[in-house]
């Protein structure tokens, strides 16, 4: 008697859970969707297939990469923070999308903490100040001096209104004192283009996509944005030893789920993420790109987005950037 009173009790316990966590105990078990929010080519997009081919392997099912970009990253944002909260569509977003974007935008069409399950920050790099290697500039000074001595011709590339490669650009040229014009882009690939042809002048860009072309030496690194100097560029100084403080910008990427998403299931995607940052392939490739993989726990990584958020957010109003 009590032993059917013990099963009838468990059958009603598992009848009583929502139907989405029930759901989660048997996750993955079909494609799971990484969007990131910029076009193909871009530094989030060569993050996100690196990821995405490890995570396969460890997740048991295809992993692919969806681009939707627009509007500095909130595009496909939004189209996540609107997703089913089953984790099978998740962001691959970053400063831009989850910090900087709500300074700038007065109608953002998502909340970034309140819209978002955290599930890992991926990755943290300082910005690199670059020049096309034809332009006569060898260091931040005489980007400066070159400048100013022609007031309004020169301009710096961005990857989009809004990124953290705008906001960054436009932060060097207020502490430089400068006036160059702002030309976005449509994403990384097409800013990299325009400064290797030498129709953009310089820009504050993610190391992800400028890294082989000062291998190559057909762009001239002058600064990074940190705080110390990266291992990939030991040569290369801070803007704060170039004479140039305050503009100490450290930009990063990281895994959302819409908020709802059942805990086992960011839980499994956390540990994925993690296991893939570990991997020698994904280490070895970030390692090239002058970028550091971080994979934090979801705890560590919501206090982190919550208050990058509000120091972005002043940041950006105090400065008065506005986008073009």
């Amino acid at each position: 008697m009590n032993t059917r009173r013990f099963l009838r009790s468990a059958v009603a316990l598992v009848l009583a859970l929502p139907t989405a966590w029930v759901a989660a105990q048997g996750f993955p078990n079909k494609t799971v969707t990484i969007v990131v929010p910029f076009p193909p080519g871009g530094a989030l997009d060569i993050v996100a297939r690196g990821l995405a081919e490890q995570m396969r392997t460890d997740l048991g099912q295809q992993v692919i990469v969806d681009n939707r970009a627009g509007a500095g990253g909130t595009v496909g944002s939004a189209a996540v923070a609107r997703a089913a909260p089953d984790g099978y569509t998740i962001l691959l977003g970053s400063v831009a999308t989850h910090a900087i974007a709500a300074g700038l935008y007065p109608k953002l069409p998502y909340d970034p903490i309140a819209d978002f399950a955290p599930i890992t920050q991926l990755t943290s790099s300082p910005l690199v100040l670059v020049v096309p290697s034809q332009l006569a500039a060898a260091n931040v000074a005489e980007l400066i001096a070159l400048a100013k001595s022609q007031p309004g011709k020169m301009n710096y590339a961005s990857t989009g209104n809004g990124t953290a490669v705008h906001i960054a650009g436009e932060a060097f040229r207020k502490a430089a004192g400068i006036d160059v014009l702002h030309v976005p882009y449509k994403g990384g690939a097409q800013a990299t283009t325009a400064l290797l042809s030498g129709e953009a002048s310089f820009m504050v860009g993610n190391p992800q996509l400028v890294m082989a072309f000062i291998q190559g030496s057909k762009l001239r690194a002058l600064a990074v944005t940190g705080a110390s100097r990266i291992e990939a560029l030991p040569g290369v100084p801070t803007l704060k030893e170039a004479g140039v403080p305050g503009v100490e910008i450290t930009t990063w990427f990281g895994l959302w789920a819409p908020k709802g998403t059942p805990q086992p299931v960011i839980d499994r995607l956390n540990a994925s993420a993690r296991k893939a940052l570990a991997s020698a392939e994904v280490k070895r490739q970030l390692d090239a790109q002058g970028d550091s993989p971080v994979g934090s726990s979801v705890a560590d990584f919501s206090a982190f987005v919550r208050a990058e958020h509000k120091y972005w957010v002043a940041f950006v109003q105090s400065a008065g950037i506005k986008v073009d």
